[in-house]
């Protein structure tokens, strides 16, 4: 987070400061009130913007308190900029804050109010920097749009409640693009079938990362969910027949450059929402944990 207004020229970055996207600081403006009567708080957004950042060995704990400072910052000077941190359990030491938003328009008026906001306190540009040269050694970040035709049961999905998130990154080599969404529709028919599967939402990659690149998140209750997740990708492969699972395989092969999937806890302690989210699980939200917490 740095108070000034740098932008990558040609890209969807350019109604975006530097200092919250380039920098490395998790922030997202939500969407209005009134810009889907039907739509929940935390319901997938159309958009979502990632910040994951490597920590440095043995910097995690120095990380987590200074990340909990900048929340507090935000809290108490009421900066309209969010976002839901978390930290990995599999791979390499790493955090990974989910950014929320709905229009390009509203993070565009989001940057506008966060650039007053900092240079009026900055001290929370002076806690940002130290995050990051102390604590961090990279950081990505991208931008990823909904895409509900390869997601599965998305209106389920409710990210107040969400405990755990596991995300699986899809890299896919160009052309192939027809290939993967076959694939995906045909797990999405078979798991269909299995009774209790989780819900996940995909997004596709717009800027940020190698495209066509696609990130599927599947929010769990609970670290206990994935015992049962696992047991049913058997019964869903099962289900599905021979020819679907050799189809797979097929394009697996030469539609994929990569997969890569890891699991995520929230820390709420690190966590900065507005307040008709959090209002959907206010006791979750308002403990300052840095562990997962089981469903209550």
């Amino acid at each position: 987070m740095k108070p000034n207004f740098l932008f990558r020229a040609g890209s969807l970055f350019l109604a975006l400061p530097a200092f919250c996207f380039l920098q490395g600081l998790p922030c997202v403006a939500m969407p209005q009130e009134n810009t889907s009567a039907a739509r929940s708080a935390d319901s997938p957004p159309r958009y979502i913007n990632v910040v994951h950042q490597t920590m440095k060995p043995g910097r995690a704990a120095a990380y987590d308190g200074v990340e909990s400072s900048i929340r507090r910052g935000y809290e108490r000077f009421d900066i309209a900029a969010y976002w839901t941190e978390m930290k990995s359990i599999t791979g390499p030491d790493e955090s990974f804050a989910l950014n929320f938003f709905e229009s390009f328009d509203d993070a565009g008026k989001m940057a506008g109010a966060i650039g007053s906001a900092v240079a009026a306190h900055p001290e929370l540009a002076a806690l940002q920097d130290r995050l990051l040269e102390e604590n961090v050694s990279s950081v990505t970040n991208f931008f990823a749009e909904r895409v509900d035709s390869l997601s599965l049961h998305p209106e389920m999905i409710h990210f107040a409640k969400m405990r755990l998130l596991v995300v699986a990154v899809f890299h896919v080599y160009p052309g192939h693009e027809v290939d993967f969404a076959e694939a995906v529709r045909s797990l999405s028919g078979a798991f269909q079938r299995v009774e209790g599967t989780p819900a996940w939402v995909m997004y596709a990659v717009i800027a940020g990362a190698p495209t066509p690149s696609y990130v599927m998140l599947t929010p769990l209750n609970a670290l206990k969910d994935e015992d049962a997740a696992a047991a049913r990708r058997g019964s869903a492969m099962e289900a599905a027949g021979v020819a679907v699972q050799q189809r797979l395989q097929d394009i697996a092969r030469s539609a994929y450059q990569s997969v890569e999937t890891n699991m995520y806890f929230v820390i709420p302690g690190s966590s900065h929402m507005p307040k008709d989210f959090t209002a959907l699980d206010p006791i979750y939200w308002q403990a300052n944990l840095g562990a997962p917490a089981e469903k209550h």
